[in-house]
């Protein structure tokens, strides 16, 4: 017997609350106007009597009731063993099937398929089978049953996948798994014992929860594989660069086919040594206008073919120009941070115009593909004009805030308010960091090092309904705001460009954070698109409000939660995202990792195994297992006797209620 919720005890406390009542109402109910009146003769005896027996029966009610309600709350239980109702020696067989990338070589898979069945034909009299498959998650095939049938049709759902396992990880998967059986566990791992699959600590994978382990290594000695480990180049040059590696005893020769667009464009003849890898460049591709599709292919391929081709997605981006608008002038330096920082970017191609405030009515904005506007306070009514138009027809516009802007009610061409006394300084060396960063936006993915940039001054701005704060400070303030103004696009930064009010442009982050920032501005221009197999592609992590994804297959992908917005990449090949009038390309390709198919040697999948229940204690356990503790809780009973209870005191309330109105009488 437990308690499921003892602190509940405490109610029973409340019984005292009764017994004080029962000590009130203990005296007689009728006053009397003299006090020598309570030598006169007592009432009648028998009547005195039943009063007394009716009101020490109610008083055991209504303790009961207390009783009871805190019982209930307790949630009293005991105990019973799960597998009596399936017999003493019923046992759950769990057959977990490895889908990793590495099981589609060769014979692996059918070996696999093969001991998953013969862990099922172990199952007998009152036994129990569940199937799971392994790869990016640990996913449920079936529920427990003792239905061969069914378990087999679950186990021919299951195929191969691209992922990566971890047994580490997936131990810790079993975990829930193993803890609501109500049998005896057989844990069957069928899997090929990859060497790059086991975890850093060998006694992660040792299960938690009790079950006897078994090891079913379908590797065999068919490891040989050959592989294109990476893949990647420069979109502004077109020059491209793969390794291929040999996981193999012997010398052999491949051919690398490069593709562009579905084009053969080179082919480059290796020879590659046992265990040896080989960096293969190619002659520079002329990329279109706009995402590219790039490929490249090991031919002849071998039996693990996942590994034989990777994936690019490149845009080149066509020479930008971009104008810096010093806020003090041509030569105030407040410019020299942000354009050293913009010329750095050699895959954006940006050609930057540095000029003083005074000279930007001579400029066509047009010829520019966003514009940088050091401190917003120099801007007079007609400057402010001119790049609201610019901005209004599909600019870009970098806006920050110096030391004129001190001044302002509001930013030029956004129109935020800025609260009274807008240059916040703090106290002698204080300072305030970043705080909060919309890490999922475009402009600022991957660079949470923001942080590390100290700020002693900076502007407070008020955001409108519209606007999306980017990035704040510690204390709250808006740094960076995003907005819509016409058809382009506004970031409004509430400190200098130059260490005259924060130190972030000496710190290495400066660089990324201006590169993030000025990619947004040009809508994504330029950077080569990778993403990670089993990470989530979001519509607006490319810069887009809304659209569609497409699969590698050219199907539409269902997003996270039945809608289209977020997508789990799941294949290998080229995602599509359309939408606002442009199309984007993400490449996905496999982990490196499961190209090594070098399984663990025999020894240690004995010491694998020796983490379980071994056959020797395997009786042990399934005694352990049927005196394992699972509570059945006792609160339908105490609320039937609740109820019953509740009605009991009632009556006899009433009837106690009729008795003292008669004496009162």
């Amino acid at each position: 017997m437990t308690f499921l919720a003892p602190a509940f005890l405490a109610g029973l406390l409340a019984i005292g609350l009764p017994l004080w009542l029962h000590r009130l109402s203990s005296t007689n109910p009728n006053r009397q106007a003299f006090s020598s009146l309570m030598f006169l003769e007592a009432g009648e005896p028998r009547r005195v009597l039943a009063k007394k027996l009716q009101y020490l029966l109610l008083l055991a009610l209504r303790i009961a009731l207390l009783v009871l309600l805190a019982l209930a709350f307790a949630q009293p239980a005991w105990f019973t063993t799960p597998s009596a109702a399936a017999g003493e020696d019923a046992e759950l067989h769990l057959v977990v099937v490895d889908a990793s990338a590495s099981m589609s070589h060769g014979e692996r898979w059918q070996r696999a398929r093969q001991a998953a069945e013969d862990a099922l034909a172990e199952m007998s009299g009152d036994d129990r089978g569940q199937i799971v498959a392994a790869a990016r998650t640990a996913e449920l095939v079936t529920d427990a049953t003792a239905d061969g049938a069914v378990l087999r049709q679950g186990l021919d759902t299951i195929e191969p996948t691209a992922f990566r396992v971890d047994y580490g990880r997936l131990s810790r998967a079993l975990e829930g798994i193993l803890r609501d059986a109500e049998l005896p566990v057989v844990l069957h791992f069928v899997t090929d014992a990859q060497q790059t699959a086991m975890p850093t600590r060998f006694a992660e994978l040792a299960p938690r929860m009790p079950a006897t382990l078994r090891i079913h290594d379908v590797a065999g000695e068919d490891d040989a594989n050959w592989a294109v480990e990476s893949f990647g180049g420069s979109p502004l040059s077109g020059e491209l660069q793969a390794t291929v590696r040999s996981f193999a005893d012997a010398e052999a020769d491949k051919t690398l086919r490069l593709e562009l667009n579905g084009t053969v464009a080179e082919e480059r003849s290796v020879t590659l040594a046992p265990g040896g890898r080989r960096d293969v460049e190619f002659d520079a591709l002329e990329l279109r206008p706009g995402p590219n599709r790039v490929t490249v292919t090991l031919e002849p391929g071998d039996a693990l073919e996942v590994d034989d081709r990777r994936y690019l997605a490149m845009k080149r981006p066509e020479p930008r120009s971009v104008l810096i608008v010093s806020g003090g002038g041509a030569r105030s330096g407040d410019d020299v941070f942000v354009g050293a920082a913009l010329e750095t970017l050699g895959a954006l191609a940006l050609d930057t115009t540095s000029i003083a405030v005074s000279a930007l009515s001579g400029e066509t904005l047009a010829d520019y593909s966003f514009v940088v506007v050091t401190d917003a306070g120099t801007l007079g009514e007609g400057e402010a004009a001119r790049l609201g138009e610019y901005v209004e027809s599909g600019g870009g516009l970098l806006l920050a805030l110096g030391p004129r802007s001190s001044g302002l009610a509001a930013v030029p061409v956004t129109g935020q308010s800025v609260q009274t006394g807008a240059g916040m300084s703090m106290r002698g060396g204080e300072f305030e960091a970043v705080g909060e960063v919309d890490a999922s936006h475009p402009a600022l993915r991957g660079i949470d090092e923001l942080r590390s940039g100290k700020f002693f001054r900076y502007v407070r701005l008020e955001p409108g309904p519209e606007d999306d704060v980017l990035a704040a400070l510690d204390g709250g303030a808006p740094l960076l705001v995003e907005r819509r103004v016409g058809a382009g696009r506004t970031l409004v930064y509430a400190s200098t460009l130059d260490r005259q009010w924060n130190d972030l442009p000496v710190q290495p982050v400066f660089v990324p954070f201006i590169a993030g920032l000025a990619n947004h501005l040009l809508g994504g221009a330029g950077f080569s698109a990778e993403a990670e197999l089993g990470s989530t592609l979001a519509i607006r992590a490319m810069g887009m409000e809304g659209g569609q994804i497409f699969d590698p297959e050219g199907e539409p992908a269902l997003g996270l939660g039945g809608g289209t917005g977020d997508v789990v990449l799941e294949q290998v090949g080229f995602y599509e995202v359309v939408g606002g009038g442009r199309s984007e390309i993400v490449a996905v390709n496999p982990d490196p990792r499961e190209s090594d198919l070098a399984a663990v040697d025999a020894a240690t999948i004995e010491r694998w195994q020796g983490l379980g229940f071994t056959d020797e204690t395997a009786t042990g356990a399934a005694a352990g297992a049927e005196t394992a503790e699972i509570p059945v809780s006792l609160g339908p009973w105490l609320l039937f006797l609740l109820v019953a209870a509740v009605l009991m005191e009632s009556l006899v309330g009433n009837w106690h209620l009729r008795v003292r109105r008669g004496i009162a009488t």
